[in-house]
């Protein structure tokens, strides 16, 4: 859902990866998930990935930063294509002020993603890039972002959707509703993060993930309109 903070120069993401390119992300992805960022090293990403060269991350993406970046933005466009567009129909229903639409239009795209990659890792990379961020990340991650100039960036979506429920939340009164807006997106991400854990196990007690996301709404939606 974030971008890594960073002082190094922007390269501009991989979108269209070749398939060398997506196995490098895949790894990428599912080891960040399972071991935290600190836990996927270049090493472990690109003997995960089946590659015999270990400077084919620095070949394909110029660095680490650079595949893990690219990582996101491959995989959370079509997600935030989804959310502009729910977006957009709840602005055009006069729905900008009803929390239960804002929190749908977080949280079905997301959860959408999450049961076409089945398995799904994406998730437990958010959760652990969400880690590297203050609480109240929202702010911290619009000032990052202002470093990618022309480049589209995704995630500008989900943090226009943030700002939306930042009104509603509180009454939109600061700091108690940014705070509250990250605490409802913190909350999704870890559920849906244990819920990708729960899949990989495979335990047999496992909530349906359409039930889970029915639930995140819920109490998402209670949680900014109290």
């Amino acid at each position: 859902m974030v971008l890594m903070p960073s002082n190094e120069p922007v390269r501009v993401p991989v979108t269209d990866p070749s398939p060398s390119q997506v196995r490098l992300m895949e790894s990428a992805e599912r080891l960040v998930g399972r071991f935290g960022l600190e836990g996927a090293s270049s090493r472990a990403i690109t003997r995960d990935a089946g590659h015999r060269n270990h400077s084919a991350i620095a070949y394909y993406f110029g660095s680490r930063e650079g595949l893990l970046d690219s990582l996101y933005h491959w995989r959370s466009a079509p997600i935030n294509a989804h959310r502009a567009r729910m977006i957009d129909e709840l602005v055009e229903a006069g729905e900008e002020h009803d929390a239960r639409a804002l929190v749908r239009a977080f949280v079905v795209p997301y959860v959408t993603a999450i049961e076409a990659l089945a398995p799904s890792s994406w998730a437990r990379f958010n959760v652990a890039v969400l880690a590297q961020h203050p609480l109240v990340f929202m702010d911290d991650v619009t000032r990052d972002i202002k470093r990618y100039n022309d480049i589209d960036v995704p995630l500008s979506t989900t943090l226009r959707l943030f700002a939306m429920m930042r009104e509603v939340a509180c009454d939109g009164r600061e700091p108690v509703a940014g705070l509250r807006v990250a605490i409802v997106a913190r909350s999704i991400n870890a559920n849906l993060a244990a819920w990708e854990t729960g899949v990989e196990a495979g335990h047999l007690d496992q909530v349906p993930l359409w039930d889970l996301a029915d639930e995140a709404i819920h109490l998402g939606t209670m949680a900014l309109s109290v």
